[in-house]
């Protein structure tokens, strides 16, 4: 004969559990004594039972099969089954005596029982189930007829724990919007728009890379656009939206194809790089009598720039103007490159300074760490409020623990080939100016996408500007450094 005890407790988070694993464990193993039963096997499930499917339970029902007249300690008989399938094993095993018994702290299940004792239990754990299955659903229909979304906030917004509302996320929102705007012009692939906003550091709330996947759902969703779906019906969210109506129905017309890039017969190669200083929105591109201008879209209805052309030539002398402040002379970053490459070969790689500012901003994140755990210890209801920012806490620590550990263990060849990438990326940024101007409308595109990330207009000139990572380091560098100082930088 085997003694079997089976603990489960649902995915719900631990606070919302009668009773916890370990608590029955512990409570089981009492009752087990008294019956001076001595255990063989403990079965462990974090699983609700409210379908068929789970694993420790079908490894459970497989043993007692292999060992007839086996015993099995629970808690209470809604441990064992929360659904009919699972109910109707557990009753035919004990109807036929391959189980002998089943013993809760409140009473003995045997084989030649009343059958409607169990069927009232089993049954009332199971209507427990439908119940429960019923008024969430209920209660979610009332929400989102109210206008209020039901579950956790999505990328780009926050959960408002006071008002019980979703708030525009003031970090995440503006990327969301701009990856709207750039997959409306058509001229970018998802996965390329994905690697931009990412670039800018968006992040899901656990600081991971959003998938292909999850950012294709993310363009689908009508909720950044004002509008809850659910079960395909549509209702008119309270909250505020991150994308006009039409931006998000533009980009639903690219997803679907409806306006996927086609071969041109004109090509604008800046559309997609320029923004309005005055209103944040795209510049868009025509060609009236053989000229080429730029102009703002208007896109919120009360901007006096798009009144405003911007010719062709004058927005290439103007882009081409921004990659001069990222120039060096070539000829100075030949003799950087030279004395850095003999200086790692003679001396190995060294990164003391950068490892100084990791193990900084480590200590500062795990202060961070340190005092939400102090208020949790101090006021244990702040746990599940305060989860989202522990877990982004967790993954940054991480992230700069395994930076610290690449450098530690960068070896000299690693060096030169990030020595070597340094240099071409240098190079790039020298001849950037001339590849653009003379080069054509796909060569011009290239040499944007590599190195910049936006340019505000404003009465036709540029008010504001981004570059890309490492070129927005170089634009800011002085030019005029001696060359000691500029190999020390």
């Amino acid at each position: 004969m085997k003694n079997i005890i089976y603990c489960r407790k649902s995915s719900e988070a631990s606070d919302r559990q009668v009773l916890s694993i370990e608590s029955q464990e512990n409570e089981i193993l009492a009752l087990a004594e008294r019956n001076q039963s001595k255990v063989s096997k403990i079965f462990r499930e974090s699983m609700s039972a409210k379908q068929p499917g789970r694993p420790e339970f079908e490894k459970m029902v497989k043993l007692i099969e292999q060992n007839p007249g086996s015993v099995i300690f629970v808690w209470k008989l809604d441990r064992l089954a929360r659904n009919p399938v699972d109910e109707g094993k557990i009753k035919w095993l004990l109807q036929k005596s391959i189980i002998d018994k089943i013993i809760t702290p409140e009473r003995i299940y045997l084989p030649n029982d009343n059958a409607l004792i169990s069927a009232v239990e089993f049954g009332m754990a199971n209507q427990y189930i439908r119940d429960l299955s019923t008024n969430v659903k209920r209660g979610n229909k009332t929400k989102l007829e109210k206008g209020e979304l039901p579950g956790p906030a999505p990328v780009g917004y926050l959960d408002n724990l006071a008002t019980k509302k979703k708030e525009i996320d003031p970090v995440r929102g503006p990327l969301i919007k701009m990856a709207f705007e750039l997959y409306a012009t058509g001229g970018y692939s998802l996965k390329e728009v994905n690697n931009l906003v990412y670039d800018k550091s968006l992040r899901t709330k656990g600081g991971l890379r959003i998938s292909k996947s999850q950012f294709d759902h993310i363009l689908r969703n009508p909720f950044y656009s004002g509008v809850i779906k659910r079960n395909d019906q549509l209702y008119p969210g309270q909250h505020q939206p991150i994308v006009s109506k039409q931006l998000f129905d533009d980009v639903q017309n690219v997803l679907s194809g409806k306006s996927r890039p086609r071969p041109k017969t004109h090509f604008f190669p800046v559309r997609g790089f320029m923004f309005c200083h005055s209103c944040g929105c795209l510049l868009t591109a025509s060609i009236k009598k053989g000229h080429t201008y730029y102009y703002c879209t208007n896109g919120k209805g009360k901007c006096e720039q798009h009144k405003k052309y911007l010719n062709k030539d004058k927005a290439n002398e103007l882009i081409a103007g921004l990659f001069e402040k990222v120039k060096f002379k070539a000829e100075d970053i030949e003799i950087a490159y030279l004395a850095l490459k003999e200086k790692i070969q003679m001396h190995g790689y060294t990164s003391v300074s950068k490892k100084d500012q990791l193990a900084q901003n480590l200590k500062i994140e795990q202060g961070k760490l340190s005092n939400l755990s102090d208020i949790i210890s101090t006021d244990p209801s702040m746990k599940e409020s305060l989860k989202p920012k522990i877990l982004s806490l967790e993954a940054s620590i991480k992230n700069i623990q395994e930076q610290i550990l690449n450098l530690s263990t960068q070896t000299q060849e690693q060096a030169l080939t990030t020595l070597e990438q340094t240099k071409k990326a240098f190079l790039q940024a020298c001849s950037a100016s001339f590849d653009y101007l003379e080069g054509n409308d796909i060569k011009k595109s290239n040499v944007l996408k590599k190195l910049l990330w936006n340019a505000k207009i404003e009465n036709q000139i540029v008010q504001q500007y981004q570059f890309k990572t490492p070129f927005s380091i170089m634009a800011e560098s002085p030019k005029n450094l001696l060359l000691s100082e500029w190999l020390g930088r």
